[in-house]
């Protein structure tokens, strides 16, 4: 009898990805537009790793994409000032691709 568990779904194994969140004003001046950028994280800078965009429709679809992902307790919506700060917000997350997919990743 074989005791070795059968190896798991590659596309449920959890990458580190750099997730960069980021607004700009809105032409009106007075509203926000918002965005992301995301990259697998490679410790050892690799530039294998390219560059993926989103743009959210709003703000409320930035929040409910990002806050699943989130640790218990943690919301997106404690640091919209910085995101929409000239430097925006950096996240250092383990995804799932379909969870990075929600992000602009494709493989």
């Amino acid at each position: 009898m074989n005791s070795h568990q059968p190896k798991s779904n590659a596309a449920l194994r959890r990458h580190r990805f750099l997730l960069h969140l980021f607004g700009t004003r809105k032409e009106d001046g007075e509203d926000w537009k918002y965005g992301a950028t995301i990259q697998l994280w490679a410790t050892r800078g690799s530039s294998q790793s390219g560059i993926q965009r989103r743009a959210f429709e709003d703000e409320n679809d930035l929040i409910r994409t990002v806050n699943p992902l989130l640790a218990n307790g943690s919301d997106v919506r404690d640091v919209l000032s910085q995101i929409e700060s000239p430097d925006g917000f950096f996240y250092l997350l383990r995804l799932t691709v379909g969870e990075a997919c929600k992000f602009g990743w494709r493989r």
